[in-house]
Parts: C-alpha cells; sequence; structure tokens
C-alpha cells in the first residue's frame, strides 16, 4: 500500500530519515573509537636501560618537622622519603640549593628532583634547566653542595645516580617514579625559574 501524503508533501517511506540518523551516529562513534586506539596504540618509549640501577629506599614515613624541629637522620643522600618541611618548596629550576626537608615535601606531592653537584660544566647545567622547562610540571632543578653524584634524581623511596647530564634518563626517570607518592594528586605548581 502506498505510503499517504500529507498535505501535499510527498511521503517519506517510514523510519528512513531514523536509520540515516542511527548510521551516522554509529560512523561517528566508530571514528571515535578508532583514534581513541590508535592514540592508545602509541605506547611511551621504553624506560632506559639506565633505571635498572635505580635504587629504592624504605619509606621513613611523611610526617611533618614542627618549626625549630631539627630534620631527623635520612636513610639515603639525597633523601627519598620521611620527616619534612610543612610547605613544598615550589616546583622549578633553581640556582641556589633547596633544603632537603622543603623539597621532601614537593616530593611527597609527587614532584621529582634533580640535583646536581655545583661544580657541573655550565653547558650541562642549562641543559639540566632546559629538560626541567621541557618537562614542566612537577620538578624541581638545583644546585647541591656535597651531593653524591654530579647529577641525583630522587622521587619518594627513589634515587638513581649519574655521571652528568643524561636527558633520556631523566625523562625516563621521571615518567616511571613521578607521581608515585603518597600525595600524588596533590600540585607542586612549576612557579621558580631563577635561571632567568
Amino acid at each position: 500500500m502506498p505510503a499517504k501524503s500529507v498535505k501535499g508533501k510527498k511521503a517519506q517511506p517510514r523510519g528512513l530519515g531514523g536509520t540515516l540518523l542511527w548510521m551516522g551516529l554509529i560512523v561517528v562513534i566508530l571514528g571515535g573509537a578508532v583514534a581513541v586506539a590508535v592514540e592508545v596504540a602509541q605506547p611511551e618509549p621504553p624506560p632506559p636501560p639506565e633505571l635498572a640501577a635505580v635504587e629504592t629506599f624504605p619509606d621513613l614515613g611523611a610526617q611533618h618537622l614542627a618549626p625549630g624541629e631539627p630534620a631527623p637522620v635520612y636513610n639515603s643522600d639525597p633523601p627519598t622519603s620521611g620527616p619534612h618541611a610543612s610547605s613544598p618548596a615550589p616546583c622549578g629550576i633553581y640556582r641556589q640549593q633547596v633544603p632537603d626537608v622543603a623539597y621532601l615535601h614537593s616530593m611527597e606531592h609527587g614532584a621529582v628532583v634533580v640535583q646536581y653537584d655545583p661544580e657541573l660544566p655550565q653547558d650541562q647545567i642549562e641543559e639540566l634547566e632546559d629538560i626541567g622547562r621541557s618537562i614542566g610540571g612537577e620538578i624541581i632543578i638545583a644546585p647541591r653542595p656535597d651531593n653524591p653524584a654530579a647529577v641525583a634524581l630522587t622521587s619518594w623511596t627513589k634515587r638513581l645516580l649519574l655521571d652528568g647530564f643524561d636527558g633520556d634518563v631523566i625523562g625516563g626517570f621521571e615518567r616511571e617514579f613521578g607521581n608515585r607518592s603518597p600525595e600524588a594528586a596533590a600540585q607542586c605548581p612549576f612557579r621558580v625559574d631563577e635561571a632567568n
């Protein structure tokens, strides 16, 4: 039986508009799913083999020191956990040493701390500062007299000592161990750049 026409308009077969709408919606959904799958399929670079040398230290807790209370003896140098200042150090690039008790609070929030011997060649110091800016976010780059190595990478309970600047290792360390801490959801905004 032919479709009825209403007020002089040519009738459309029932359901054709709805079918086209559903087909369009399915195409959009499938397209989005393919785009997500392609993005997920892009793996991050594998961790550098040097990360096999990362040391893990027992967690000494995350309690805050009372004003004037001395820092305890930590179980690593530089410290990787333990009692610390009640205020974190802002993340960024420092030209002066950051006190252990201040950066520990930043690490509790998920920051990675890269400290270097002030005797490191100036070009390597500049490369450290550049990679700190390129990583951005939750990282502290600072000199540390009496550093146990030319460059020390630390995050909560983790430490890796390097003989000098290595951008791939620093980036890999940040990806593997950044934001893995008691308060990783907290923020350590990149606010300081003493090099500028």
